[in-house]
């Protein structure tokens, strides 16, 4: 059994995500509208910086529609039953914004529709308001032990643990094309309702999955059997990137930390109510640069990778310890080399992180 400082390590992996600057100025809020709503994850700015806002929007009550968890009911385009479906909604799970509370017995919410393949409604993930019967609606108090947070933009799950950034893992959203637009991973806010365990999806596995959303799950990143082998290659080479055709793929690599989609089913799985909300990768947001001065490391001893924190499970103790340098010397001839390690998946590098964002402003209408 390896020997390692947890302590040092926590300390290590919660400061990186609080040295990043802002790449932008503008808060963007997953809803259309702030309507005053303490804590909404809806009126909450995508700031994961902000660790006490986050975490006052994981653990505030959540609105649903009454129902069984893998079934779906519809917002009308006008307070009446006769009139347009406009969105999806699933049952018991998926949150929704109320923006007006009507003496007619209607509400009016938003929220991303939750539109599957079959769904007679086209409205993939889009962020929809409309109408739906006061009394279906129900106030949900959530777990307060843990909170998570996937982003979309940055492709990273942000696991919160009594009211601060626990660690950072790397997953694949959605990814949704001209013929299935329907696999983008739905945005929004949800609660983790049942434990599906493994699953299998045309000719791979998908282990200990948890449901969020009717038939998508947070689960490990996906494998093939090949007799008694898993093989995970194919499917981890992307892993930070838009891969899955809906679900939420999750590391099974440990982090220094030892966290992966294993430590999230032992710790979490016990966990139904926890909170889970999916940030859209709204036109013009952006990722924010690391401080050129956090710190990295890399194994000098033939080391191909650089490294979140002074240990890493991809890396064997007769290496350690590892050479420290900075994020801003990661061009320098002795660093540009190395490649981000799949363990504990370091910031990008500028290039990459520039890349992304110049991607992102290019969507604005």
């Amino acid at each position: 059994m390896r020997k390692r400082c947890l302590h040092l390590l926590l300390a290590v992996v919660m400061m990186l995500p609080l040295v990043h600057v802002k790449a932008e100025t503008t808060d963007f809020i997953p809803g259309s509208t702030a309507v005053g709503l303490a804590n909404s994850f809806w009126e909450t700015p995508m700031d994961i910086t902000d660790e006490a806002a986050v975490w006052a929007m994981l653990t505030a009550p959540i609105t649903v529609v009454k129902g069984n968890q893998k079934q779906q009911t519809v917002l009308y385009s006008q307070p009446d039953e006769s009139s347009e479906p406009v969105a999806d909604v699933t049952f018991d799970s998926q949150g929704v914004h109320v923006l007006e509370t009507r003496p007619d017995g209607w509400s009016l919410v938003e929220t991303y529709s939750s539109s599957f393949h079959d769904s007679k409604i086209r409205a993939w993930n889009q962020l929809t308001q409309g109408y739906i019967k006061t009394n279906r609606l129900q106030q949900k108090n959530v777990q307060q032990e843990y909170g998570l947070v996937v982003d979309k933009l940055t492709q990273r799950l942000y696991i919160f643990k009594d009211g601060t950034l626990y660690d950072t893992l790397a997953v694949s959203t959605g990814l949704a094309n001209d013929r299935q637009p329907y696999n983008e991973t739905r945005s929004g806010e949800f609660l983790l309702v049942s434990r599906v365990g493994d699953f299998v999806s045309d000719n791979v596995v998908g282990a200990m999955a948890l449901r969020f959303n009717g038939g998508d799950f947070i689960h490990e990143v996906v494998h093939i059997k090949r007799g008694d082998t898993r093989v995970y290659e194919p499917f981890e080479e992307v892993l930070g990137e838009r891969a899955s055709h809906g679900c939420i793929r999750v590391q099974r690599k440990r982090t220094p930390l030892g966290t992966n989609m294993t430590w999230i089913w032992k710790n979490i799985r016990q966990q139904l109510g926890t909170r889970i909300v999916i940030w859209e990768d709204l036109p013009g947001r952006q990722i924010a640069f690391p401080d050129p001065n956090t710190p990295l490391y890399y194994n000098t001893q033939g080391g191909q990778n650089y490294h979140a924190g002074p240990t890493c499970y991809g890396v064997r103790d007769k290496f350690l310890p590892m050479a420290e340098f900075i994020y801003g010397e990661l061009e320098n001839d002795a660093h540009r080399h190395l490649t981000q390690c799949g363990y504990c998946y370091p910031p990008l590098r500028m290039a990459e992180i520039q890349a992304i964002n110049d991607g992102n402003r290019g969507r604005l209408p």
